[in-house]
C-alpha cells in the first residue's frame, strides 16, 4: 500500500528527470547483476528459518554443550553443561549478544555460533595474542571474541600501512604552470589536508553493549533513566537485526563471501550519495523523492533490488561504510518498507553517519516505527521484543521535549580518555 501510494506521487517528476540518474544507475546494475550477488538476487533468495522440530539429535546436544561450556568460560553463566538450552542459557546467550552488538533474542545464529566457539578455542589453547588480548583489552579474555568477530568480518582497525617514502626531487625539477584552484567552501574546522573524521559505529555500539551490560540489560519503558542512551541501545539493536538479516540471506548464495558482497555493494555508495547527504537537510518526503527517481532508473525489479538493499545494509553496517548502510535502509524505505526508516533516525538522532538534526529523526522515527497494536502488515524489520516501539515513542517525545540525561562521550580519532560531559540545560 505505502509502495504503490509513493511510486505514483513521484513517478511523472521522476521520468522527467531521470535521464540525469539511468547513466549511473545502469552502472550499478551492470556491475552488480553481473557478479554472483545479482544471480542470487534474481532468484529470489529469502530468509530460511531454522525448523523448531521436537527431535533433538546427537550432534546438535553435543553442540549445545559446548555452546554452554563456551558462555560458562567466558564468565556468561550458563549454568549446567547439559545441552539443554534453558531460561538461564538464553539468558547468557543474550548477555553474549549484547556483548557484541548483535539482537540479544537469547537464540544464537550460526555466525554468532561460529564466533563463540572460535573464540572459547583460542582462549583455550592460548599463546602470546591471546595473552596480549587478555592484557590489554579492557573486558580482558572477553577480547579473543571481539578479535575473531571482527577477523570474521573482514575488519582489523589495528593494522596501519606505512606512507612510502617520497622519492628525491630531481635536481632540475620541469616547470610546471599550476592550475586555477577550484572555487571551495571554506572549513574553518579541519587544518589543509586533514581528512574528516568518521565515527565508527562498530566501536559506538560495542561502547554501548559494555554500559547496558553493567547496567544489567537494556532499558525499558518502566527503567528508562537516559533517554539518549536508551535510543542508543535501540539503534545498536536494530542494526545487529539487519546484519543478521543480510546474513541469511548471504549464506544462500553460492560461494558467497562478506568481502566478495561487501566489494559489490560498494558501488551503491557513489549512487546513493546524494540522497545521503539529503538526509541531513532535507524533509523525509523530499529524501524519499530522489530515492525513488533511483530505484524507477535502476533497471531492477523491485523484489530484486529490495533483497540487494538488504544484502547491502548489512554489508554496510559490517564494514562501517554508513554511505552504503544509510543508502540500503532509505532504498527499502522508498520500496514500501516504511519501518526500514528507523536506522535514519537513529543516524540522525545520535549524529552518527549524517549531521545530527533532532527535528528531523524525530519525523523519521514517528514515521517509521509503529504504536503497538498498529497494523504493520507490509513492514519486515522488526527487532526486539514487545513494547520496543512505545519505548522508541516515549525516548523521542523525552529528547525533543529537553528532557535528556547524559549520552555517551562522542567518539572521535585519537581522543583522549572517555570523560562524560556535563548535561547541558535546553535552549528555550
Amino acid at each position: 500500500m505505502n509502495r504503490k501510494i509513493l511510486i505514483a506521487t513521484v513517478v511523472t517528476a521522476a521520468l522527467i528527470a531521470g535521464h540525469a540518474e539511468r547513466a549511473s544507475a545502469d552502472a550499478f546494475v551492470g556491475g552488480l547483476v553481473g557478479g554472483f550477488l545479482g544471480a542470487a538476487i534474481g532468484s529470489n533468495v529469502r530468509v530460511q528459518r531454522r525448523p523448531s522440530g521436537t527431535g533433538v539429535s546427537a550432534a546438535v546436544i553435543q553442540t549445545r554443550r559446548e555452546i554452554q561450556t563456551a558462555l560458562n568460560h567466558f564468565a556468561w553463566n550458563a549454568g549446567v553443561v547439559d545441552g539443554v538450552l534453558g531460561r538461564q542459557s538464553r539468558n547468557a546467550i543474550s548477555q553474549y549478544q549484547m556483548y557484541l552488538g548483535f539482537p540479544a533474542t537469547g537464540e544464537l545464529t550460526e555466525f554468532e555460533t561460529r564466533i563463540l566457539l572460535t573464540g572459547y578455542q583460542r582462549a583455550v589453547v592460548g599463546g602470546p595474542h591471546v595473552a596480549q588480548i587478555a592484557a590489554s583489552h579492557p573486558n580482558g579474555l572477553r577480547g579473543v571474541l571481539n578479535s575473531v568477530r571482527d577477523e570474521m568480518l573482514g575488519v582489523n582497525p589495528q593494522v596501519q600501512v606505512a606512507a612510502p617514502a617520497a622519492p628525491a626531487a630531481p635536481e632540475t625539477p620541469p616547470a610546471t604552470v599550476a592550475a586555477p584552484a577550484a572555487p571551495a567552501v571554506p572549513d574553518f574546522f579541519r587544518g589543509p589536508g586533514a581528512a574528516t573524521a568518521q565515527v565508527s559505529l562498530a566501536s559506538h555500539c560495542n561502547r554501548v553493549a559494555l554500559v547496558t551490560s553493567a547496567n544489567g540489560g537494556l532499558a525499558d519503558i518502566t527503567t528508562m533513566t537516559d533517554p539518549v542512551f536508551a535510543l542508543n541501545e535501540q539503534f545498536c539493536l536494530a542494526r545487529g537485526y539487519a546484519i543478521a538479516e543480510g546474513e541469511a540471506l548471504v549464506a544462500q548464495i553460492p560461494g558467497a563471501t562478506p568481502q566478495a558482497v561487501a566489494e559489490q555493494c560498494a558501488a551503491m555508495g557513489p549512487l546513493l550519495q546524494s540522497h545521503v547527504a539529503a538526509l541531513s537537510v532535507q524533509p523525509r518526503d523530499v529524501v524519499l523523492a530522489g530515492v525513488t527517481q533511483f530505484i524507477l532508473t535502476s533497471g531492477m525489479s523491485t523484489n530484486d533490488l529490495a533483497a540487494t538493499a538488504r544484502i547491502c545494509l548489512s554489508s554496510g553496517y559490517q564494514t562501517d561504510d554508513l554511505t552504503v548502510a544509510l543508502g540500503s535502509a532509505m532504498v527499502l524505505v522508498a520500496l514500501g518498507e516504511v519501518s526500514y526508516g528507523e536506522l535514519p533516525a537513529h543516524h540522525l538522532m545520535q549524529g552518527i553517519g549524517a549531521a545530527q538534526r533532532r527535528e528531523l529523526a524525530a519525523e523519521w522515527f514517528r514515521a517509521s516505527v509503529p504504536m503497538d497494536g498498529a497494523v504493520t502488515t507490509d513492514v519486515a524489520f522488526r527487532p526486539g521484543a514487545e513494547g520496543r516501539s512505545r519505548l522508541i515513542h516515549a525516548a523521542v517525545d523525552a529528547v525533543m521535549d529537553g528532557e535528556m540525561a547524559r549520552p555517551l562521550a562522542p567518539l572521535a580519532p585519537a581522543a583522549p580518555a572517555m570523560t562524560t560531559p556535563a548535561p547541558v540545560a535546553p535552549t528555550k
